[in-house]
């Protein structure tokens, strides 16, 4: 394994201890240039910057008053591109328990990560955060 490769997998863990952590320290993992894509065709899902995350996640996260535990169950990477699968954990605001399964395919340049594409049970998603 290359060096490249085993920095950005231990880049691509430490940001999802951040996220676990309710603390906006994840942001740190992005530059001005990055690009967040969440699968979707509802209010959750589509691109956005860095700068569209901030006030979109906070208001994610405000719905899980306890935060997210976001645990790693598996991960590959190569060079730049770290793919890994996760699962969450969460009781949402309204007492509901929100348990999803996640891809995420980061790019990480220079230790930061320039595009973060996520995958998850969508309907689950829009379900609990929407209401649909």
């Amino acid at each position: 394994m290359s060096t490249s490769t085993k920095e950005n997998k231990e880049i691509a863990i430490k940001f999802f201890e951040a996220l676990s952590s309710g603390s906006e320290t994840y942001l740190d993992f992005y530059n001005d240039d990055s690009v967040i894509w969440t699968a979707g065709d509802n209010d959750i899902g589509g691109t956005r910057s860095k700068k569209e995350i901030i006030d979109f996640a906070q208001g994610i996260l405000a719905a899980f008053p306890s935060g997210i535990t976001f645990n790693i169950t598996g991960m590959t990477a190569e060079n730049e591109r770290v793919a890994v699968e996760v699962s969450g954990d969460a009781i949402h605001a309204s007492g509901q328990p929100y348990k999803n399964q996640y891809h995420f395919l980061l790019t990480i340049k220079n230790g930061k990560i320039l595009e973060l594409k996520e995958y998850m049970d969508t309907q689950l998603a829009a379900k609990i955060l929407l209401g649909e």
